[in-house]
């Protein structure tokens, strides 16, 4: 964060330097030039203390020396004594505001960064109107005057929140930022800059985590080894089963920590929860880290895209945020998510609701109230994303506002801000989310898969599609004691399905309406080994009332179905509709037939060879409830299969 203060001014620092290494002065007095001069290279060296009192033995001598009021100027912006630097900038333009042109728009950008919005937009308007600058400069001052016209009427429109700081035990005096919540909302994980005598520059970064007891939270601790080491570990993200950990390590001098290789200042690694250990990261190779900075990864929750920020050539700015896919040959060359969401500034900090449609990230390049100002972007219909919101005052401040997550529901959010009133330089806040920022809520299902004879667990594959258009939500695997959890957003209705080699799969239908509160959904899944008279009841297979044509949200099941049969080439099934009483027997027999051939010639519509299928009609014949209730009566209209031939 230090790197956006030394950035601060380094467009006008660049241009002052030349007009201050000029042959011609502002200045004709020889021993005025001559003390600033030296003075002049005092500053090049970075001795501001020395500088200072040289530059004003310049002014003493004349006044009118318009170059030592903006020299002067840039070692108080470095040394963010920016009222000071106000001060000589007023000074110096008020001699002469021609002769450095320039300064106007360092002292409308310092305007603005003292909260004097209203000046600066005059200021960097006049610069415009009256200067014409060059297109870098140009730009930076357009940043200002709409940063400035924004910040006037955020202030007249606050956003209705009360940022809470999370307390001392999850800040410190040190700087606590990057925070990540589980899916269940019950554990943060934060980043931590520690002090270390083995680090070469004395400090280095640590995770940390903290667990929710009775609505607060505990003590924070240092995760400890193998993820934290000497050197920097930060910025991370957690799949939402919490099986793995996509995270950022920045080396020191060359070094990434033992048995670690790098590609760049900052790379991304993963590691995995084997046996409730985390296996030592891996990087994740030169397809995705460049030998630039990449960091601060953020993971879909179908654990199959990942977002990140990366200074690497051939982006819009600073710093853009990029996207990659895990493919079945790997991660994706990186995408720049483009120049909607990137500007010629600094986009990082980014964040995707598990709702994999709202995008949270901070940058200094859109209109902002101050340095780095927080923003929300929905992907539109068409894949590409909105026009990014600012997320408004008092969310964003003057100051540093970054490091955005919300919790699943979409209820509460939490940032990193070095605002007035903190325990030490950066400390973690929460706050409820007004409902225009609030992404989709989610909610997740978790249990435990096991051999249905045995009750072994096993580490079965999961899928979880929408039903409306078979786009796949979530992918995932459960770990070795068998448990797992996925995530499901509400308002849709999905198909999950769990399967693993030697067993029939296992069918589920979900549909989520509005939430009224966050409960997730508990469930067990009992998966039959293959073998003759298995059933397995197809819960995604759809008809009209009394019609036997497939509605197209089956496609999802009987793709699944097709699946299995084609990894399971030497089974032959039998596809068996069944219906409840009410109605005719004889109607009943016909509908239940008609449903179970359907099913059987979509699958030879699809290269299932015949011989291995059969259909029948049992109408009523089968009930697995009573049919003297509307539940009991729903359960027994179903279309399953039957392991008929091995």
């Amino acid at each position: 964060m230090k790197l956006r203060v030394v950035l601060f001014s380094v467009l006008v620092l660049s241009e002052l330097m030349v007009f201050a290494q000029r042959p011609s002065y502002s200045s004709i007095n020889k021993k005025a030039i001559k003390i600033y001069e030296e003075a002049l290279g005092k500053f090049e060296l970075r001795y501001f203390g020395e500088a200072l009192p040289l530059l004003d033995k310049v002014i003493k001598k004349d006044p009118r020396f318009v170059e030592a009021y903006g020299v002067k100027s840039t070692i108080y912006i470095q040394k963010e004594e920016y009222l000071k630097a106000i001060s000589e900038l007023e000074e110096g333009l008020g001699i002469n505001p021609d002769f450095m042109p320039f300064l106007h728009l360092d002292l409308a950008e310092l305007y603005f960064k003292t909260e004097q919005y209203s000046k600066g937009k005059e200021r960097a308007g006049l610069y415009l109107k009256k200067y014409h600058p060059k297109a870098k400069l140009r730009g930076k001052a357009e940043r200002v005057l709409e940063s400035c016209k924004f910040s006037i009427d955020a202030l007249k429109h606050p956003v209705d929140i009360e940022p809470e700081n999370l307390g001392p035990n999850v800040n410190s005096d040190l700087k606590e930022y990057l925070p990540v919540l589980s899916v269940d909302m019950n554990t943060l994980i934060f980043t931590r800059t520690i002090p270390d005598s083995r680090s070469i520059d004395k400090y280095q970064e640590d995770f940390y985590a903290s667990f929710k007891h009775d609505e607060s939270w505990r003590k924070a601790f240092n995760i400890g080894a193998p993820l934290n080491t000497v050197v920097n570990e930060g910025g991370h993200s957690l799949t939402p089963d919490g099986n793995a950990m996509f995270f950022t390590i920045c080396d020191q001098y060359g070094f990434y920590g033992e048995g670690r290789n790098g590609y760049g200042s900052c790379d991304i690694f993963v590691t995995f929860l084997r046996d409730g250990k985390w296996t030592n990261p891996k990087n994740l190779g030169p397809k995705v880290n460049h030998k630039k900075h990449d960091a601060q990864p953020s993971m879909s929750s179908d654990g199959r895209t990942l977002y990140f920020s990366s200074t690497r050539p051939g982006g819009y700015g600073e710093n853009d945020i990029y996207v990659t896919y895990l493919t079945n040959s790997g991660w994706s060359v990186p995408q720049n998510l483009g120049s909607v969401i990137n500007t010629p500034g600094r986009e990082e900090g980014v964040f995707i609701h598990p709702d994999n449609q709202t995008l949270y990230f901070s940058s200094n390049g859109h209109p902002g109230l101050g340095d780095n100002d927080l923003f929300m972007s929905k992907k539109q219909p068409n894949g590409l994303w909105g026009k990014p919101v600012n997320l408004g005052f008092p969310i964003n401040t003057s100051k540093n506002d970054f490091d955005f997550t919300v919790d699943a529901m979409g209820e509460y959010a939490y940032l990193t801000s070095d605002r007035d009133g903190g325990f030490g330089d950066w400390d973690i806040y929460k706050f409820k989310l007004p409902d225009y920022l609030k992404p989709k809520p989610v909610t997740y299902m978790a249990g435990k898969t096991f051999d249905s004879e045995t009750n072994r667990p096993l580490s079965a594959r999961f899928e979880l599609k929408e039903l409306e258009d078979g786009r796949r939500i979530v992918e995932s695997t459960a770990n070795s004691n068998g448990k797992f959890l996925v995530c499901l957003p509400y308002g849709k209705e999905y198909a999950l399905n769990a399967a693993h080699e030697g067993y029939l799969f296992y069918s589920e239908n979900f549909k989520l309406n509005k939430p009224i509160n966050f409960k997730p959904i508990e469930k067990d899944v009992p998966l039959q080994p293959i073998k003759i008279g298995g059933r397995v009841i197809l819960k995604n297979v759809f008809f009209d009332t009394d019609k036997y044509e497939l509605k197209p949200e089956s496609k999802v099941e009987l793709e699944k179905l097709k699946e299995f049969l084609e990894k399971n080439p030497t089974l032959k099934i039998e596809i068996g509709g069944h219906t409840d009483n009410q109605g005719s027997k004889l109607h009943n027999m016909e509908l239940s037939k008609n449903r179970a051939k359907s099913v059987s010639y979509w699958l030879m519509m699809n290269n299932v060879p015949k011989e291995r299928l059969s259909y029948k009609g049992y109408a009523d014949n089968e009930p697995i409830m009573s049919n003297e209730n509307p539940e009991g009566r729903s359960k027994n209209r179903r279309t399953e299969f039957k392991i008929i031939g091995k």
